[in-house]
Order: structure tokens, then C-alpha cells, then sequence
């Protein structure tokens, strides 16, 4: 952790109003523009300010024609990996935003500037409206490059505070950190930064990020919310004449629907037809993009709403990968014995595993999981899981890369000893609905990792679904396996063995 790292108290960096950052793996926060937005405080408007500018500049660029080198320059941005945000789960490196992004916002930046005087103001986010799938890490990654000068400022002013030691804070070159509108181009500004020594052996600063800009979930301004509002949308638009011609337009895709289930003789769905009928508002929004603008203003107003969300995210987020990482810390470094397995890549995964089943398992660890006011299970996702696993490679002679991509997707592990000896190494839950495709999933990384070797990790948090796996497991033919490579860790809730009779 951030405070561990560089001799500060936990209270020291919450009473600044920052993150403990782990510096193992990225914490899934991200920051959401309307947060920064919304605020009351002067630096923020400013920020908000400073944003809307640029993208104003990229506009008046755009609409002078782009080269491919302008759009490098103006429209593309390296990820800021050094406030440990996102979704990498090893270390803190992630995607960058490529040339494909930067064509798009290039294309798009006109529609992202133009309000057609219905919201209050600008917003970047607002790009990924007219996009496929979601962009919390685009976009939070876009913000922070805008805002670079400020989280250098803010994090320097920090450690000139309450870092006292030399050897861990210096002066350094930050690149990018403020836009010089004059010369239409980015310059370079010297910190005052914490740093540490990566894995390459080079200095890499670490930076800082104010809490109440962060979430979990994605921004407010979000296509998916966009159509899940399409009816408080369509209600706030106060042209009479475009209600009509919207209504029509649902109404005419859901009477196709419902006379074609007339001629199979089928009973229309009413699933189906919310379903037609956002398909249809999308549709139509994309042919009067006016309409995005009522749904940003609807944003615009709920404020506090979003506010209480974030707010209830990121502290989600605290408890499981701030709060329960020093826990498992602990838990690891009192019970851990030099595991030394040189035989090959699967034997060291297997003793990892069996280490992390008997924390969970054995050692109270299962405890992290649930969220002892709601008894609610808080680890709801299978990239939550695999983050836990980074925490049991301590003093391996094996290269742990996470999420690697060798052509037929990313397994979430691959254990390697040089190019010949390599293992795959899969999480999964019990509850996945897909559970039982794990092996050819597994059998296609495999392949593309050139080995033979896998481990398979699967948690279950209920009786139900540790009897379904088993179930699965042995219509594949794989119970032979369980505890060999494939192991079952039992996460449910369990009496306190102080209190067992």
C-alpha cells in the first residue's frame, strides 16, 4: 500500500482526501467526469474549465481537416498508470488509448461539443454514447491525461507534507502535464513525486488521486443508463413534434414484432418488446442526436444521486481491495513458508493455489469476502478474484503475467519459466452461468500458449452451486482431477471456530 511504502498513516492520506493506493495491482476506480463537473470546489470548476477548452481546440482542428500525425498528437494518449487506477491485475500497466479511440473522438468531437442549447454545459464522456460496449477506463483514462498537471500538483503537494524521506520522493520530469494553446502543443513541468523501483529497475513516480472524482461502476453519462432511460428521456423533451415522431417510430418496430408472432401464431413478449423498443429510441437518436443532449441534461440535475453512488462505490471498493489487502497481507506474511518448487511451471502454480485455498479455507480468509453488516457477498466478479491471486506469488522464481493474449483471447494467468514451461492458470466462480465451458475455453488458451498445462480455481459461496460444479465435474469426466488441477475453494460463510461446540 501507498502509506506502507512511503512511511504515511492511512488517516494521513483519508484526511487529504486521496486513495491508498496498492501498488501490487491496480484498484478498479475510475474517475467520472460529472464528479469533477458537479463540485463546488473552485479547482474543480476550473478542471471542468480547462477540459471543455481542449476539446473546443480539437473541434476547431477537426473541422480544418486532420493529418494522421495531428490526430496522433492532439487526439491520442499514453495511459496514466501511475495512479494505479483500472483493471490491470498484475502491476499497473493497461491499455493505452489507441489510434482506433483517437480516429473516433477525431470523427466524433463535433457531436461531443455541440449541446443544441439543452444541457447546461460540455461533457467528454458524452463520445461514448454513439459507441458499442462500455468505456469507464477510456474515458477515466482521457480525463486523467487532461487533468495531469493538477493530480502532479496535488500529489506533490502531498509529499513536500508528509513524505519525509529523501529516497522516496524527488524532483521529476512529467511529461504532457499542460496544454500550450500558443504553440498548439504539450509541455513538460518538474514534481516534487513519490517513486518507486519497478520491476525493470527504473524509477517510476506514483501519483495520487482525489476520492470524490472516483467510482466503480461506469460514468453517469453512460450508453447503457442512455437506454435505459429512453422513456424519462423521451418525457423531458419538450418539442411535441419529436415525441410524436419518436413514439411512432418505437410504435411502428413493435407492431412488426407483434404481427410476426400473429403469423407463427406466437404471444408477443413484453421482454421482447422493451427490448425492440430501445433498439428502436437508439436508432432514432442516432438520426436527431438532439435527443442525447436531453438525456445529458437529465444527468446534469441528478446530481446528488450520483454523488451518494459514487460515494457508495468507492467505498466498496476501499473495503475489498484497500481495508482487505492489508488484511490478506497479514494473513500471508504470518502463515507463509518459503514455497520452493523448481520443477516446473504447474507445480508452482498448484503450491500457490493450495496456499491461497488454505488462507481462505483454513486461515479465516473467507471472511474478506462478505461484508459483515449485509452479510452480503462482496466479490461478486471474477476479475475481483483474480486480483487476490497476485498476493501468493511472493519470493517465486516464475514470471506471473496476468490476462495474457496470445491470439485466441486472454486467460486470466499464464505461469511461466522461460518460453519452453508455461502453465495456464483460470479462476472462475461456481455461480457462472457458463461454468461447464471452462475446459474448452481452457483447452483454446492452452493452445495458444503452447503448453499442456492448466490449473483450474473455482469458488463457490453456496451449497448450491458447490453441488453444481461437482455435478459438471463429473459429466466431464473430471473428477479424477479435483485437487490435482482443478481445486474448489469454499467461500461460504461459516460459525467462528471459537464458537463451534
Amino acid at each position: 500500500m501507498f502509506s506502507e511504502i512511503f512511511n504515511v498513516s492511512e488517516q494521513e492520506i483519508k484526511n487529504y482526501g486521496a486513495v491508498n493506493i496498492s501498488l501490487i495491482a491496480d484498484i478498479p476506480l475510475f474517475i467520472d467526469p460529472i464528479l469533477i463537473f458537479n463540485s463546488e470546489k473552485k479547482e474543480y470548476k476550473k478542471l471542468h474549465e480547462n477540459i471543455v477548452n481542449y476539446l473546443y481546440f480539437l473541434a476547431k482542428k477537426a473541422n480544418n481537416g486532420l493529418t494522421k500525425s495531428e490526430i496522433k498528437t492532439w487526439f491520442s494518449f499514453n495511459e496514466i498508470c501511475n495512479n494505479w487506477l483500472g483493471f490491470s491485475k498484475a502491476g499497473n500497466k493497461g491499455l493505452a488509448l489507441d489510434k482506433k479511440f483517437a480516429d473516433f473522438l477525431s470523427k466524433n468531437i463535433g457531436f461531443v461539443i455541440k449541446t443544441n442549447d439543452i444541457s447546461s454545459s460540455v461533457h467528454l464522456e458524452k463520445i461514448m454514447l454513439l459507441t458499442k460496449g462500455q468505456g469507464k477506463d477510456k474515458i477515466s483514462d482521457l480525463t486523467a491525461n487532461l487533468i495531469k498537471g493538477y493530480l502532479c500538483e496535488y500529489t506533490e503537494k502531498f509529499a513536500k507534507k508528509y513524505i519525509k524521506d529523501n529516497n522516496k520522493a524527488k524532483m521529476i520530469p512529467v511529461d504532457k502535464v499542460e496544454f500550450n494553446y500558443n504553440t498548439e502543443s504539450f509541455v513538460s513541468k518538474e514534481y516534487y513525486l513519490p517513486y518507486i523501483i519497478n520491476k525493470k529497475g527504473e524509477e517510476e513516480y506514483v501519483l495520487l488521486t482525489p476520492s470524490d472524482i472516483l467510482r466503480k461502476d461506469e460514468q453517469a453519462i453512460n450508453k447503457v443508463d442512455f437506454l435505459n432511460k429512453y422513456k424519462d428521456v423521451r418525457n423531458s423533451i419538450g418539442n411535441s413534434v419529436l415525441r410524436t415522431q419518436i413514439d411512432n417510430y418505437i410504435q411502428k418496430a413493435i407492431r412488426e414484432y407483434e404481427e410476426k408472432c400473429k403469423n407463427l401464431n406466437q404471444n408477443p413478449k413484453g421482454k421482447i418488446e422493451e427490448k425492440i423498443a430501445k433498439k428502436a429510441f437508439e436508432e432514432y437518436a442516432q438520426k436527431h442526436q438532439e435527443i442525447y443532449d436531453y438525456y445529458v441534461k437529465i444527468i446534469e440535475n441528478d446530481s446528488n444521486k450520483i454523488l451518494r453512488e459514487a460515494s457508495n462505490e468507492r467505498l466498496e471498493q476501499e473495503t475489498k481491495f484497500i481495508e482487505n489487502t492489508q488484511t490478506l497481507t497479514n494473513i500471508i506474511s504470518n502463515n507463509y513458508k518459503k514455497i520452493i518448487d523448481t520443477t516446473n511451471s504447474f507445480n508452482e502454480a498448484v503450491n500457490r493455489v493450495k496456499f491461497l485455498k488454505d488462507i481462505f479455507e483454513n486461515k479465516e480468509g473467507y471472511k474478506l469476502f462478505y461484508d459483515s453488516k449485509k452479510d452480503k457477498v462482496m466479490y461478486s466478479s471474477e476479475k475481483d478474484l483474480q486480483i487476490l491471486f497476485k498476493f501468493v506469488w511472493h519470493e517465486t522464481f516464475y514470471k506471473v503475467d496476468a490476462e495474457t493474449n496470445n491470439g485466441d483471447g486472454p486467460a486470466d494467468f499464464v505461469v511461466s519459466y522461460g518460453v519452453n514451461d508455461s502453465c495456464v492458470v483460470e479462476f472462475k466462480l461456481a455461480s457462472n452461468p457458463k461454468i461447464k465451458h471452462v475446459f474448452a475455453q481452457t483447452d483454446v488458451y492452452k493452445k495458444a500458449n503452447n503448453t499442456n498445462k492448466l490449473v483450474i480455481v473455482i469458488f463457490y459461496f453456496e451449497d448450491k452451486d458447490y453441488k453444481r460444479v461437482l455435478r459438471i465435474l463429473k459429466e466431464q469426466h473430471q473428477e479424477s482431477e479435483i485437487n490435482k488441477s482443478i481445486f474448489l475453494i469454499d467461500c461460504r460463510r461459516r460459525e467462528s471456530a471459537s464458537n463451534r461446540k
